[in-house]
């Protein structure tokens, strides 16, 4: 592992401590024996270090979805992989630290914002697979993805989840869960 990808491993190990507002560079440098300076030479800022943690989180779970959309298991099969493998990455993420996103990196919160949309149009990828299968009804696409996108959005935000003392996990795996299988009981 070099440096800069050293850098962005520890800053996140320390924002998962202190969040990534109460993280300093002093203290990621005292902490892991390394001057500011050589912090420096890799990264302009905290904030461009924040971008990167970011970047490389969302690298790993776009990774991650693509081999699930690869796998050669039925439609149900690969909504269950993506809703597990998404809740799973979520629980990385505290409210907290997505609170300090939101609040204090909007330019770094809208690339997030972006990604979750990107990822969404997968789910749909998968439905759409689905209904030709069979697995599915056929529901216009173009509906279910806004519809569900404005659903993560408005859930699955770290103002509705701190208000309402949940975790992001239980706050995507409800709304996930609801939108697949409704509200209706199996009784």
């Amino acid at each position: 592992m070099g440096t800069r990808e050293k850098i962005i491993v520890l800053f996140r190990e320390l924002a998962e401590e202190k969040g990534f507002y109460g993280a300093t560079v002093d203290e990621l440098a005292a902490r892991n024996n390394m001057s500011k300076r050589t912090i420096y030479r890799y990264f302009k800022s905290k904030e461009e270090i924040i971008a990167a943690v970011m970047q490389q989180f969302m690298a790993d779970v776009e990774q991650e979805v693509f081999c699930v959309l690869q796998s050669a298991v039925n439609p149900i099969e690969k909504i269950t992989l993506f809703v597990k493998l998404i809740s799973e990455r979520l629980r990385v993420l505290s409210p907290r630290v997505l609170s300090e996103l939101q609040r204090h990196y909007p330019d770094i919160w809208e690339q997030v914002e972006q990604f979750r949309a990107e990822k969404i149009k997968y789910l749909i990828q998968i439905m759409l697979e689905g209904s030709k299968e069979g697995y599915f009804k056929e529901i216009n696409p173009t509906i279910v993805t806004a519809s569900l996108l404005a659903t993560v959005r408005a859930v699955v935000n770290p103002t509705f989840v701190v208000e309402n003392n949940l975790t992001i996990e239980e706050a995507f795996t409800t709304v996930l869960n609801t939108f697949l299988y409704g509200i209706v009981s199996n009784k």
